[in-house]
């Protein structure tokens, strides 16, 4: 149990960081450092990032698309308009879709995402990750194994094996999004924006959404093996 704790610690965190970026991310206003007084400079402070984790890697292309919202009931289900990103058709290209409103913290981690594809470790972190059939097997093998587990398991101690398959599928989105903060906040620095410590606990609360996934999926199928397992054990006391 005690492995338990900082993780459910973990999800009351997230969800307080979530709802605050969820309102930075859909503002409708500028804030007070907003992405679209930033982009040339953030854009500049990409390619001395690049050069400085992978001497000689360049970014060929960004394709940016800037995003403002405007029904914000259908836009609080998907915000992939006003902060994502991804790889281009052709190698070495990107597109990033950002509101041009929200914090230039978020346009700066998108762009860190970007370069830490440009390092061997983080595109191949990345390809795991964008990878849908692989992920599909690693969320179905988390949860099923989980729940095996913990039907399999007598009593109700199983949660920790449960909770180390789900992190283990949770792997390269959880090290893929460490980088991509790690980088934006080197990015920042570079155009001379370092992060204030609002901007980093932003991005701290986004991560820890990460983090609190796995932890509510082994959980959920956790509870679905105790309770056969519960009945297993109800059956096997009535029997002779």
């Amino acid at each position: 149990m005690k492995a338990v704790i900082p993780a459910l610690l973990a999800t009351g965190g997230a969800a307080t960081g979530q709802a605050y970026n969820l309102r930075e991310v859909l503002r409708r206003k500028p804030g007070a450092r907003p992405t679209g007084a930033a982009i040339e400079a953030l854009g500049d402070a990409l390619d001395k990032r690049v050069d400085e984790i992978k001497p000689g890697a360049r970014v060929k292309q960004i394709g940016l698309e800037q995003n403002v919202p405007k029904n914000l009931r259908e836009d609080i289900l998907n915000t992939t308009p006003y902060a994502s990103n991804a790889r281009g058709d052709v190698q070495g290209t990107y597109n990033v879709r950002i509101n041009p409103n929200a914090d230039r913290a978020y346009f700066a981690h998108e762009l860190g995402h970007i370069a830490s594809d440009q390092t061997d470790i983080g595109r191949m972190v990345r390809s795991l990750r964008d990878n849908p059939a692989l992920s599909r097997s690693l969320l179905a093998a988390a949860l099923i194994g989980g729940g095996a587990t913990a039907a399999l398991t007598p009593g109700d101690d199983d949660l920790e094996t449960g909770l180390a398959l789900s992190y283990a599928a949770a792997i390269p989105t959880l090290i893929d999004e460490g980088l991509a903060t790690r980088n934006g906040l080197a990015i920042m620095d570079h155009a001379g924006m370092r992060a204030t410590m609002g901007q980093r606990g932003r991005l701290a609360g986004g991560y820890l959404s990460y983090v609190a996934a796995p932890l509510v999926g082994a959980m959920a199928a956790n509870a679905a093996g105790n309770l056969i397992d519960e009945d297993q054990q109800t059956i096997s006391t009535i029997e002779p």
